[in-house]
């Protein structure tokens, strides 16, 4: 399937989604990831969901990994060079969305993404290869070849569900791991 299609359709389901079930999965992904990685130490890189495409929502994942020892980043997005800058989320930052209903920091101090040690990556669909599939600017894909090559990229998603996407590129960067409600996939 071509990514546009693929995006619309993933886009649809999840519009059709209760919020009460978003809830669920969000909790349950938050358990796994927990299970599944170490965060002492570690700087993470992780979003806030977009409400109005009912995305996982992580954002007491930040309380739970601090516990743990872990510094939590969020991103800053520029959508005239489509960049994402991380910005260390601390007490005093502010959050608002912006004009296409993203959360994301106005204030604080950003972080060099060599920096980061995990990003929690938000998806629409992925391939068996753990090719992801997002809204289709890129911002990811640049954001993700900067991080350092020890840099964990894991993907979030509603499903374990891996989908045939026909048209990936060589500026399409993989993910190593995939976080769903039902656990952890691994990716070569």
């Amino acid at each position: 399937m071509k990514k546009a299609e693929l995006r619309k359709l993933i886009k649809k389901n999840r519009a059709e989604m209760p919020r009460e079930i978003v809830k669920l999965f969000s909790n349950s992904i938050m358990e796994h990831l927990i299970q599944a990685f170490e965060f002492k130490d570690k700087l993470v890189n992780l979003f806030l969901p977009i409400q109005k495409f009912n995305e996982i929502d992580l954002s007491t994942f930040r309380g739970k990994i601090e516990e743990l020892g872990a510094k939590v980043c969020i991103n800053r997005s520029n959508f005239e060079t489509f960049e994402l800058t991380p910005i260390l989320w601390d007490n005093q930052t502010i959050i608002q969305e912006n004009n296409f209903g993203i959360p994301e920091p106005i204030n604080g101090k950003k972080i060099q993404l060599k920096d980061i040690d995990i990003v929690l990556v938000p998806l629409l669909a992925f391939t068996k290869e753990g090719d992801r599939l997002g809204y289709g600017k890129g911002f990811y894909d640049r954001f993700l070849s900067k991080t350092a090559s020890d840099c964990l990229h894991i993907g979030i998603c509603h499903t374990n569900q891996a989908y045939q996407i026909d048209d990936v590129t060589d500026r399409d960067i993989a993910l190593g791991y995939l976080i769903s409600p039902e656990g952890l996939r691994t990716f070569s």
